[in-house]
């Protein structure tokens, strides 16, 4: 049975994960800066610059997705043994997160191969955002009331559909490689189109 208790677990869970893998994403830097001797440190951050890059570009990313994932839950008041698990696959794209942000911090912005981990890992946590999305449109009892059930599917579906496009370009193209990911500016605009379109309220806070 769900209960408050298990909801603020769920929350708090998930809460945790994030912060643990954003954690995760700084420690190639520290190795890094912890291998430096006197004398080198600016050829260390020579050498270390497109990780950073890298990094901030991930985090920027992560916490962007717990945002979403925290006004998302601020609709819900329970939980369903399916919201749940399409909650621990959302978890899981974050945590593996750091794997293709070193791929490409390692590799180059237009090696293939990193840009699809990278992308499709992105790609993975917003699908999994639109699962539970769709989870609650379609148990509206989950919500707390007077919430609106299909403005969060319509906007995680037009984030979906911006990185699966911008997952293709990455393919199709690798020297455009990251920068596809400039697409996402197009998520609101597309997103409230439709909202308005269907009648729908638009989250301005989303």
């Amino acid at each position: 049975m769900a209960t408050e208790r298990g909801f603020d677990r769920l929350v708090n869970f998930s809460d945790a994960i994030v912060a643990i893998a954003a954690t995760l994403l700084v420690l190639p830097l520290a190795d890094l800066a912890s291998a430096a001797t006197a004398g080198q440190v600016d050829q260390t951050f020579a050498e270390a610059w497109p990780q950073l890059l890298t990094f901030v570009l991930s985090f920027v990313v992560v916490t962007r997705f717990w945002f979403s994932h925290h006004r998302f839950f601020e609709r819900v008041k329970a939980y369903s043994p399916l919201l749940v698990w399409f909650n621990l696959m959302w978890l899981l794209g974050i945590v593996v997160m750091p794997f293709p942000t070193q791929l490409v911090a390692k590799a180059s912005s237009s090696d293939t191969l990193a840009v699809a981990a990278y992308l499709g890992t992105m790609l993975w946590i917003a699908i999994a955002q639109l699962l539970m999305g769709i989870t609650l449109a379609r148990n509206p009892a989950l919500l707390r009331d007077g919430e609106y059930r299909h403005t969060n599917v319509v906007v995680s579906a037009s984030l979906v559909g911006v990185l699966l496009i911008a997952f293709i370009i990455g393919l199709l193209w690798p020297d455009a490689g990251l920068w596809s990911l400039f697409l996402i500016v197009l998520v609101r605009p597309v997103s409230t189109v439709i909202l308005k379109k269907l009648q729908l309220p638009v989250d301005e806070d989303g």
